[in-house]
């Protein structure tokens, strides 16, 4: 295991039991939704990678799909596990045999992984005809790239990439996949909620995240629509959920 990826475990290990509660994405339904859409009728294995506390396999599994997930964190892990199987392991070397998935759903994971490494995982185990959906938060435009690519990188020292949707999208070209459906999705979020489930920042690096969105650029409040309620900082987040396959000449 990598360093990164031991620094990332011991991370999400200190969140685990608070972990649905530090943002809406983790549980909103609508975004949900428009990944189980995506995932269309249950036709084999499915598997949730990087499943978390399994929000994602719980969903699937109610439609009728074969579940299994897979986490670096155990404490993570133990939580989704109470709903399907679920393994212990790197999404860059994963304990699954080639062609054992069906269905492959990867959500706000990305920016900490070696991408084609991961990419030529998921190629690995996923049948020919096989789905790979993937998803992530990313700017709306231009306009709130360049702050909102601060942001991330004062509260996050663990990225390894800050994504863009045209970045995701080159990303899977590179490795041999072909998108062949592409939703957004907006989910409100507080700010502040945000910080007070990362106990693993400084108070003061939770206190400056906090300011940089309350005093973003024009631009970024526009196109993020924030404001302060009663003291809380919220803003839109826009989420990129995109539907892949193997293109022909990647199929074995």
């Amino acid at each position: 295991m990598s360093q990164l990826e031991q620094k990332l475990k011991k991370q999400f290990a200190t969140r685990s039991s608070t972990f649905d509660d530090s943002a809406n994405w983790i549980t909103d339904k609508n975004l949900i939704r428009v990944h189980m859409n995506l995932a269309g009728k249950p036709r084999g294995k499915a598997l949730d990678l990087c499943c978390g506390t399994g929000r994602i396999g719980r969903a699937l599994l109610s439609k009728g799909w074969d579940v299994e997930g897979l986490d670096i964190c155990g404490s993570m892990a133990g939580i989704s596990s109470r709903y399907f199987p679920v393994s212990e392991g790197s999404a860059e070397k994963m304990p699954f045999e080639s062609k054992s998935f069906h269905l492959l759903i990867c959500r706000q994971t990305f920016q900490f992984l070696n991408t084609a490494r991961v990419l030529s995982e998921i190629s690995r185990v996923l049948v020919p005809d096989g789905v790979f959906i993937v998803s992530l938060t990313v700017p709306f435009s231009d306009d709130d790239r360049d702050w909102l690519s601060n942001i991330h990188r004062c509260k996050q020292p663990l990225l390894l990439k800050f994504y863009t949707a045209e970045d995701l999208m080159a990303d899977l070209a590179r490795s041999g996949f072909e998108i062949t459906a592409n939703r957004t999705c907006v989910v409100r979020e507080s700010v502040n909620r945000w910080m007070e489930y990362a106990p693993e920042l400084s108070q003061s690096v939770r206190d400056s995240v906090v300011s940089m969105v309350k005093n973003a650029p024009p631009s970024y409040k526009k196109k993020r629509h924030v404001e302060v309620v009663d003291g809380e900082v919220l803003e839109d987040w826009n989420w990129i959920v995109l539907k892949t396959v193997l293109s022909k000449k990647n199929k074995v």
